[in-house]
């Protein structure tokens, strides 16, 4: 039982620690979603930045890459290096 415990511990830790730091090795979409989250943004927030809605959703669901152009205006909004979208 008491290794049981210790496994289950184990394991909601990692769970917690994955929910507070995203892996370094996420898609850039998904270190914009987990950036929007932290900030408490949504998609529509992002369409004034970025300057479309349809181009928001393509970058979010990782059918188009973030480019130079987007990281930086992501960047600058957000308050994070432009390098963090790549």
């Amino acid at each position: 039982m008491e290794r049981f415990i210790e496994t289950l511990t184990a394991l909601i830790i990692m769970r917690y620690e994955e929910e507070i730091e995203p892996d370094p090795t996420a898609s850039p979409a998904g270190v914009l979603k987990s950036l929007m989250e932290e900030h408490g943004l949504r998609q529509v927030d992002l369409v004034p930045v970025l300057g479309a809605k349809s181009y928001v959703s393509q970058i979010l669901s990782g059918h188009r890459p973030i480019g130079k152009e987007a990281a930086a205006k992501l960047a600058e909004f957000i308050h994070v290096k432009a390098h963090t979208f790549f």
